[in-house]
């Protein structure tokens, strides 16, 4: 696993203007679906001709670009049939290189390229922690997990969205050292701009927790409400906002008022970052995350972050005292403690820090790493 690129002795080859597919879930709402936006942004502007491969019958985001030829997989039933319809892109596009996102489009893109060489350069990109995320999980979803633990090594090089998921891909996957590289998300993609919010630094004036995440169980969204009665009770007046949106909403809305915290849900929000109050702080209370590009958007706000450390990924998107404060653990108390010293903090000096997310430098990052793949395979 690495995030600089080893060195070659020989450059990839070019045949006129790159062709790029991207083969993903969908392009609207979610982490992973802006990342891939991003990316297909990045290319565009980079002169590529890039296509996107969708696998499900979501819609299309308004953000993703015209000129992005769009491919629909996601009224084919079976994984079968999306596999074979992709191998006939694959060979009709004559895609130079192809980079899936998230497991099961990395299952497809690696099932339907298989051992050819006469397919396109292949790019899997992992961005959650998945072994993590198999207690309790459907059949289903164990069996994607099975398969990405066999089939992952088959690809030419594989992206990790942070170092704990790079780490996860060569000692879970078994993906050679050799082929793993850490491609930070381009969190800062949609945060057009970084002006810094006017904030009153403590908790005088009490906490606007803000929860930007989906309100699933991955995310543990209660931990924000059981957080704003902890602080609460020490005498911190404290709300709790959401953008998002989820299947555990109305859940949220009842804990809410047995515990007497002001809640309120704003459903899904693209710009959340525009939002913030004065006494504002992020909380993003997950049991797992892969990195968590929210963290990031309110570091380029100038506004401090809170996550619970065994979260693992998101150690690579707060910097602890100085874009937000980790959580030793999920206890609401330990989470209320990391608040109260996130409210302090004053975010700013770190825009070195925050180009590591920037869609120029995670674009560039991706296409070294799909030249890089070029080589590999050309030598095998």
């Amino acid at each position: 696993m690495s995030s600089a690129l080893p060195e070659l002795t020989e450059a990839a080859p070019r045949r006129g203007r790159p062709r790029v597919a991207f083969v993903v879930t969908s392009l609207h709402g979610g982490g992973a679906e802006a990342v891939g936006i991003a990316w297909m942004t990045w290319f565009i502007d980079a002169g590529h001709d890039v296509s996107a491969i969708m696998v499900s019958d979501k819609p299309v985001s308004e953000l993703v670009p015209s000129s992005v030829t769009v491919h629909r997989l996601g009224t084919l039933r079976g994984h079968g049939a999306k596999v074979s319809a992709l191998r006939r892109l694959f060979r009709a596009e004559a895609y130079d290189a192809a980079v899936a996102l998230q497991t099961y489009p990395n299952l497809l893109a690696i099932a339907a390229r298989g051992r050819s060489q006469s397919g396109p350069t292949l790019v899997v990109t992992e961005h959650n922690l998945i072994s993590l995320g198999l207690a309790g999980s459907s059949p289903s979803h164990r069996a994607k997990v099975w398969l990405a633990k066999r089939w992952y090594r088959r690809a030419d090089a594989v992206t990790s969205a942070s170092h704990p998921v790079g780490a996860e891909m060569a000692a879970a996957f078994g993906v050679p050292p050799s082929r793993s590289l850490v491609v930070p998300n381009p969190a800062l993609a949609k945060v057009t701009d970084r002006t810094p919010v006017a904030r009153v630094p403590g908790t005088e004036a009490g906490v606007q927790l803000v929860l930007a995440c989906r309100l699933v169980p991955q995310k543990s969204p209660h931990l924000a409400l059981h957080t704003a009665r902890a602080l609460a009770a020490r005498g911190i007046r404290t709300e709790v906002v959401s953008f998002g949106g989820g299947p555990l909403q109305d859940e949220l809305v009842a804990l809410a008022d047995r515990l007497g915290v002001p809640f309120t849900p704003h459903g899904w929000v693209e710009d959340w970052f525009e939002h913030f109050a004065e006494n504002s702080v992020v909380i993003l209370p997950s049991h797992r995350e892969g990195l968590g590009n929210v963290l990031v958007e309110a570091a380029a706000r100038g506004v401090p972050s809170v996550a619970v450390s065994t979260a693992l990924g998101v150690a690579d998107a707060i910097i602890p005292g100085v874009t937000g404060e980790l959580a030793l653990d999920d206890d609401p108390e330990s989470i209320a403690d990391a608040v109260e010293r996130a409210a302090w903090l004053d975010v700013s000096g770190v825009d070195d820090w925050l180009e590591r997310f920037s869609a120029d430098s995670s674009g560039s990052l991706l296409q070294q790493t799909i030249d890089y793949a070029h080589l590999i395979r050309a030598a095998r």
